[in-house]
């Protein structure tokens, strides 16, 4: 047997399957204090009522990197106007989303929201009536 024959060669054994790929991070790279600039006024004034009613801000949770998105970021546009979506990544990569509303109420998953979007749109309708 050579000295190459049954040692890693750099190839994958069949064993062996690739890494999947992570999801795509709108975070990538953006700081927290970055992500806030780019929010727009409705976004801030969401951000601040956060902030005044949280214990813990959301730029000082230990051991995760954190960013805010609202309608304004291309990869929340079906987001409406005062809604943030907050990007929690850990340290061993794991990302969470939350997403909050005007008043400052968390909803966890994207679904959620939608469905409050689809009640407020229901609850909305106006009918006009024409008349001949």
């Amino acid at each position: 047997m050579e000295g190459g024959e049954g040692s890693s060669n750099g190839r994958l054994r069949r064993s062996q399957k690739p890494k999947r790929q992570l999801q795509k991070r709108a975070s990538r790279g953006i700081t927290f204090e970055r992500s806030v600039e780019n929010l727009s006024r409705a976004g801030r004034e969401t951000l601040a009522l956060m902030n005044r009613t949280r214990q813990i801000l959301l730029n000082s949770i230990p051991h995760n990197l954190c960013a805010v998105f609202d309608n304004s970021c291309l990869h929340y546009r079906w987001i409406r106007s005062g809604w943030l979506v907050e990007e929690r990544q850990k340290l061993a990569g794991r990302l969470y989303r939350y997403y909050y509303d005007p008043m400052g109420q968390m909803y966890r998953f994207r679904h959620e929201v939608e469905t409050i979007y689809r009640t407020i749109d229901e609850n909305n309708r106006v009918v006009i009536i024409l008349d001949d």
